[in-house]
C-alpha cells in the first residue's frame, strides 16, 4: 500500500489513499502505524505513508517539509491546508527547501503570489542552475512545463514559475511564413509546414515540421524562435538564422534540464532541451 500510494500515476495514488482509509477504518490508525514500524524508513514511500497517517490523525506535519526527497516533501505540502500554520512556519523553516515548499503550499491554497514572491526574494531567488541553458530558452521551458510538472520536481523550479513573468509567445503563422520564405530563397524547396500532431497523425506538442529537399525535415518550436534538425544541415541553418531564428544544435539540444521532471511517454524524469522545445506526446 505504501508503494501504491507513492507511485507517480494519479490513479495509483488515489487507489493507495483509498487502501489507507480502508485499513485505518478496519484496524485503527495505531495498528497501521505499527505495521509501518517494521519497514525501512529510508524508503520514501514509507515516509510518505507515515506522513499521511499523521495528517489523518490531525497532527502538524510541517516538519516533514524538510524531507530530502522532493516527492515526499511534495506529498507533505499537498496535505497541508492551514494557511496560518504555513505563514508561521515560513518564519521558522530550518532549510531553504522547506521554506520554498511552504511558500509553494501557501500559493496553492490562496492563489496569491505576493507572499510567495516575498519569500523568493528574501531567499535570494534560489534556482536550479543549468550550465549551457540560455535564459530565453529557460523562461520558455519554465512557463510551459512547470505548471504541469511531476511531483519529483525541485521546488526552485516551482517558485521560479510563480515569481517570474512568462515570455511573450511568438506569432506562429509569422514564424512559419518567415521560415518557409527563407528556405525557398535558399533553394531548399520547402513543403507546407505541419504541426507535429499532424505529422505523427495523432497527439500534440510544441513544434511544426517543415519537410524540404530530398526527404529532409526540420522543426520550428512553438515556444520561441528556435529551429533545428537531427543532421545539422548547414544550408538550412544559414537560411533560418538569416530569418531571425536561433539554431538549436546537437550540443545545446542535449543540455539536460536537471530537477524539472516532465511526463514523456511514461517517463517522469528531467528531459533535454531538444525534447522540451520540440515536444510531442501521443
Amino acid at each position: 500500500m505504501a508503494d501504491l500510494a507513492f507511485r507517480p500515476g494519479w490513479r495509483d495514488r488515489m487507489a493507495g489513499g483509498e487502501c489507507l482509509e480502508s485499513l485505518v477504518d478496519r484496524h485503527g490508525s495505531a495498528a497501521v502505524a505499527a505495521a509501518l514500524d517494521g519497514l525501512d524508513e529510508a524508503d520514501p514511500a514509507v515516509r510518505a505513508l507515515r506522513i499521511r497517517l499523521r495528517d489523518r490523525n490531525g497532527e502538524d506535519i510541517t516538519d516533514s517539509l524538510t524531507d530530502p526527497d522532493p516527492e515526499v516533501a511534495y506529498v507533505t505540502q499537498d496535505l497541508i491546508t492551514d494557511t496560518n500554520r504555513l505563514r508561521a512556519y515560513l518564519a521558522e523553516a530550518p532549510t531553504v527547501d522547506a521554506a520554498l515548499w511552504a511558500a509553494y503550499a501557501l500559493y496553492r491554497l490562496t492563489e496569491d503570489p505576493a507572499p510567495t514572491r516575498a519569500v523568493y526574494e528574501a531567499l535570494g531567488r534560489p534556482r536550479v542552475e543549468v550550465e549551457g541553458l540560455d535564459e530565453d530558452v529557460r523562461r520558455a521551458i519554465v512557463h510551459e512545463y512547470v505548471p504541469y510538472c511531476e511531483n519529483g520536481t525541485d521546488p526552485r523550479w516551482r517558485l521560479e514559475a510563480i515569481c517570474t513573468d512568462p515570455p511573450a509567445r511568438p506569432d506562429q503563422e509569422d514564424q512559419l511564413r518567415r521560415a518557409t520564405a527563407a528556405l525557398t530563397a535558399a533553394g531548399l524547396a520547402p513543403k507546407p509546414p505541419v504541426h507535429c500532431g499532424e505529422a505523427h497523425q495523432q497527439g500534440d506538442g510544441t513544434y511544426h515540421v517543415i519537410e524540404y529537399g530530398a526527404g529532409k525535415e526540420l522543426s520550428i518550436s512553438t515556444l520561441g524562435p528556435w529551429a533545428g534538425d537531427f543532421e545539422g544541415d548547414a544550408d538550412a541553418r544559414a537560411a533560418l538564422e538569416s530569418a531571425g531564428f536561433h539554431w538549436m544544435d546537437a550540443t545545446t539540444g542535449a543540455t539536460r534540464v536537471s530537477g524539472l521532471h516532465v511526463y514523456y511517454f511514461g517517463s517522469r524524469q528531467p528531459m533535454d532541451v531538444h525534447t522540451l522545445l520540440y515536444y510531442w506526446q501521443d
